[in-house]
């Protein structure tokens, strides 16, 4: 029986004879160009041809001369076979694009093109193992899933040459990201890489919610108090200040702030507070001088600016940024309300609890937010600090017994059943509180009505049982 052609094109490339592959393949998949065989065929020549350009760059990372980055040469080289793999439109059932990304994991950023063509076939990209995180002795590492949609919204925001896919065609894919991917660790970080795309798209009410998710957990961290100081430039630049002077209050190092001192610069310099503009233009420039780095040509313009003014005595700004910093939790949390509740239950590791504000209501809150240091335990009394926005729990402080809608105490007689539940009146006490040979004995009881979901209906439950 004949070789057939893309038989031909497969063991000539398989020989290491790739230059005659690609004459054959080249010709004859332009001819027919619907022969699936032909186009799987001269797919592998493409991609022989795209792992020796990988290779090289490779090996120069590896003696130091580069950080994977390619030359132009190298570069243009890549988009040729690229375009050629483009044309080829291979359907999303194979493999192909999947080892594509694997060879270039490394220095993804460094080709648009190929960012696009992966984040199109993106749903059916990854293995089930590409959505499983790493596991290393420091904890998790980002699994590929994860660590592709991250490179990608991250080089999204600040390249326009991956503009072509619309920010709605990304977030879909951040979204599918976070649905899929096994990993628990790094999660958060899409919220903040959403945010940042979001802001270059000036959806800035989207970005603040999923900033708001970030922050909420880095209150400390500069970077996402600028983030969410960006949000607010437009519509509300004073609030911007605020958030700006807070993101310098946490930052403990000029390095880590630059773009916080950047933009704060231009947004103080907006509102004639030109002094203060000055000199966090001063503190980036002097940033980068003390590390050798090369100015940047968004500073060198802030430097010419004729606002700019280089005698300014740089003690001002720590007096102003605490001065100016001091409401800005009122924008992490938004309109706040206090609700008195009872500690239902610890959850294991002590790690936090559930709070009951109503029949209708049950909160999960961390257990860093309790400010007193005595243990809690299921019937205490609790005061929440409520966020109205996402009706977060900010802040736990201990409460006196109060009346309460659908909660309250009781004493009465304990009665304990075959099954080792007991009543207390109408009251149902669980196993695990039942005190032991108090059976017929009266007790005091902090009680809550709960839905029973095995009956479908609301009744009292105790969380604590008190020997009178």
């Amino acid at each position: 029986m004949a070789e057939q052609v893309f038989q031909q094109i497969n063991r000539l490339r398989k020989s290491g004879e790739l230059d005659a592959a690609w004459e054959l393949g080249c010709t004859t998949v332009q001819q027919n160009p619907s022969d699936s065989f032909l186009k799987g065929a001269f797919f592998w020549v493409c991609y022989a041809y795209l792992k020796d350009v990988r290779d090289t760059i490779k090996a120069r990372a590896a003696a130091g001369k580069s950080e994977f980055t390619p030359t132009r040469q190298e570069a243009e080289r890549i988009d040729f076979l690229l375009d050629w793999i483009i044309w080829l439109d291979l359907p999303d059932s194979g493999f192909e694009y999947r080892s594509l990304l694997l060879i270039f994991q490394a220095n993804l950023e460094h080709f648009p093109k190929l960012m696009l063509l992966l984040a199109k076939h993106a749903k059916t990209l990854f293995s089930p193992e590409d959505k499983q995180p790493f596991i290393t002795e420091k904890g998790e590492s980002p699994s590929l899933m994860l660590k592709f949609t991250r490179k990608l919204a991250k080089t999204w925001s600040s390249q326009t040459t991956l503009r072509h896919l619309s920010v709605d065609d990304l977030i879909t894919l951040l979204t599918l990201t976070r649905h899929e991917v096994k990993d628990t660790q790094q999660l958060i970080w899409l919220d903040y890489d959403e945010a940042r795309c979001l802001i270059v798209a000036k959806r800035y009410e989207e970005a603040r919610k999923r900033i708001l998710a970030v922050l909420r957990k880095k209150q400390n961290e500069a970077w996402a108090w600028g983030a969410l100081a960006t949000t607010y430039r437009q519509k509300d630049p004073q609030a911007a200040i605020t958030l700006f002077a807070k993101a310098l209050s946490c930052a403990h190092d000029d390095a880590l702030a630059l773009p916080t001192l950047k933009g704060f610069a231009v947004l103080l310099a907006a509102e004639g507070l030109h002094n203060e503009a000055s000199i966090c233009v001063h503190r980036a420039v002097n940033c980068y001088l003390h590390n050798g780095w090369q100015i940047k040509t968004d500073l060198e313009q802030l430097l010419n600016q004729p606002w700019y003014n280089h005698q300014v005595n740089t003690e001002l700004l720590t007096s102003f940024i605490l001065q100016r910093s001091q409401n800005a939790a009122d924008y992490l949390f938004g309109e706040r309300v206090q609700k008195l509740a009872l500690v239902q239950n610890i959850h294991a590791g002590n790690r936090g609890f559930h709070a009951w504000v109503s029949r209708n209501q049950s909160l999960s809150v961390r257990m860093k937010l309790w400010s007193d240091k005595l243990p809690l335990s299921p019937g205490d009394y609790v005061q929440l600090t409520i966020a109205e926005e996402d009706q977060s729990v900010v802040a736990v402080a201990p409460a006196q017994a109060q009346p309460l809608t659908d909660a309250g105490e009781i004493e009465d007689i304990l009665r304990v059943t075959e099954k080792g539940f007991a009543f207390v009146g109408d009251t149902f006490v669980p196993k695990d509180l039942v005190p032991a040979g108090m059976d017929g004995q009266k007790v005091h009881v902090v009680r809550v009505v709960e839905l029973d979901k095995t009956k479908n209906r609301y009744g009292w439950r105790a969380l604590k049982v008190i020997i009178s």
